[in-house]
């Protein structure tokens, strides 16, 4: 008995204690609070989609703890933005405790209807109040216009897949989540695509992308394009097409694997890609082959930079590319398997990526063969040519030829800045990677700096003090006239996809 009266004291201690506190240290704020920010940017967001959180501290710089008057929204109940003040949500809060010397966490978010503002800049103000001051936190999002297309979802609460693959053997299929464009369709630059799950192109029918479109796609979401079926991408100079992810924060703005892939299905036909941006997926585009004798991709004047893959994976299959700029891959800017048949002038393949890459993880990797645990596939490389182009990088070895002596191996290089560092002469049997065989290689530029603008944040334009000026095959020049940049390049060709220039000081 004598314990429990003694427990029963020292409770009544601290609860008299903590109410002597509330009574006697607690005060009305007066003017002794420090707001972290005056402007919150929200960033981009989507017209009826709501923003990611953001966040900032008000702080008590008094040894006593106070209470704030009231910390409300300038527009009350008819704002679009959305509170948490030290856990709890609303609008307006009143009485807000901060403890002596402390914080309290304020988190922003929005979901804005565009039709309902005047402006898509979308500024409203944030007050904060006590008996002495008032602080105003600017809140600030843009908010984009958009079509937005994803699955069906069902009323079972499943939603719409695509069948990539049936095992013939046991019917099993792999699926994804993801729906069928409505035949042809085409895209224009009126408002942002906004895409969930993978939009696939039905067979027998063309996407067609025109200038200044720009599409978004969600995590785990991507574009496919199905068996018979055509991608036009239109874009120009000034005004490209630009694939890329949602997430427009600028901490995303060049993060790999934030969305799926472009995917050119087996037997896609006479897809083209013309004055794009490809940005920030796990693999930019994939291209299965075609039973048709056209390429199965003609792409030019494209831009593909931070993929956490590859930026092109071709299997067995036929692609021509010109004044390609390509940069920051987890594995290879250009990564081709099982042969096929390439054409590649005046490109630009780079990779300064981070971490640790062998000869396979090549900035450009070429290859006949495909291995399994069981099996090795073969495959004849028709033809791999390239002229006038520039594959450097931050790995000892940025280009490799790997081949299978079962299948053909037909290749053509010419006029090309290669980066091949072999110290320690690991590779000097490997007679696709002879630099000096004039059969498979003329005019070959080795293991020297091209001199790039900054290739950390993928500017890979070429100084006026570059090692690659003038050196391109004038023959090849007149097949590509411009560089990317539209320059014309005929009298003087230099090598990549960009004529040198004047960097800035």
């Amino acid at each position: 008995m004598k314990r429990i009266l003694i427990a029963g004291f020292i409770l009544f201690l601290i609860v008299l204690s903590s109410s002597c506190r509330k009574s006697f240290d607690v005060s009305p704020g007066q003017g002794n609070f420090r707001v972290e920010k005056d402007t919150v940017f929200l960033d981009s967001v989507f017209t009826n989609i709501a923003s990611h959180t953001y966040r900032f501290k008000i702080y008590n710089t008094s040894d006593n703890d106070v209470t704030l008057n009231k910390i409300f929204l300038e527009k009350g109940d008819q704002s679009f933005y959305r509170l948490n003040v030290d856990g709890d949500t609303g609008k307006t809060f009143n009485d807000v405790l901060i403890h002596a010397n402390d914080s309290i966490f304020v988190f922003v978010e929005v979901t804005a209807d565009i039709n309902q503002l005047t402006d898509p800049v979308y500024e409203e103000k944030l007050f904060i109040e006590d008996d002495v001051k008032t602080a105003q936190v600017l809140l600030t999002a843009f908010v984009k216009d958009a079509y937005f297309y994803y699955p069906e979802r069902y009323p079972d609460g499943t939603k719409e897949t695509l069948t990539l693959y049936t095992d013939p053997n046991t019917g099993e299929t792999s699926e994804v989540y993801g729906f069928f464009l409505d035949g042809n369709t085409t895209f224009t630059d009126d408002k942002a695509i906004v895409i969930y799950g993978h939009m696939a192109v039905p067979q027998g029918h063309t996407l067609t992308i025109e200038q200044g479109a720009h599409l978004y796609f969600h995590y785990n979401s991507g574009l496919i394009v199905w068996e018979g079926a055509s991608l036009k991408v239109n874009g120009s100079l000034g005004h490209e097409v630009i694939f890329e992810d949602d997430r427009m924060e600028p901490e995303f703005e060049n993060k790999p694997g934030m969305w799926n892939f472009i995917w050119l299905r087996e037997n896609s036909l006479q897809n083209e890609i013309n004055y794009a941006i490809i940005k920030n997926a796990e693999a930019g585009i994939i291209a299965y082959p075609t039973n048709d004798n056209n390429p199965v991709l003609r792409i030019k004047n494209t831009q593909i930079y931070n993929h956490s893959l590859v930026g092109i994976y071709g299997i067995a299959t036929h692609i021509e590319g010109e004044n390609l700029v390509m940069n920051n891959f987890g594995l290879s800017a250009v990564n081709l398997q099982l042969g096929g048949h390439y054409n590649f002038k005046h490109c630009t393949f780079a990779n300064y990526s981070n971490g640790i890459r062998n000869e396979k993880k090549a900035a450009v990797y070429v290859n006949n063969y495909i291995e399994t645990e069981n099996q090795t596939y073969l495959g004849d490389l028709n033809a791999f040519d390239m002229s006038n182009c520039l594959i450097y990088g931050n790995s000892n070895i940025e280009f490799y030829l790997d081949r299978n002596s079962n299948a053909a191996f037909n290749y053509q290089i010419s006029n090309c800045l290669i980066k091949f560092e072999d110290p320690q002469h690991h590779f000097d049997d490997v007679p696709e990677v002879d630099f000096t065989d004039t059969n498979h290689y003329q005019n070959i530029l080795l293991n020297t700096d091209p001199v790039f603008e900054n290739p950390q944040e993928n500017k890979l334009a070429i100084g006026d003090d570059s090692p690659c000026i003038n050196l391109g095959n004038p023959a090849t020049a007149l097949l590509v006239p411009f560089d990317i940049l539209g320059v014309d390049r005929t009298t003087a060709p230099d090598l990549g996809a960009y004529q040198h220039i004047t960097f800035d000081e």
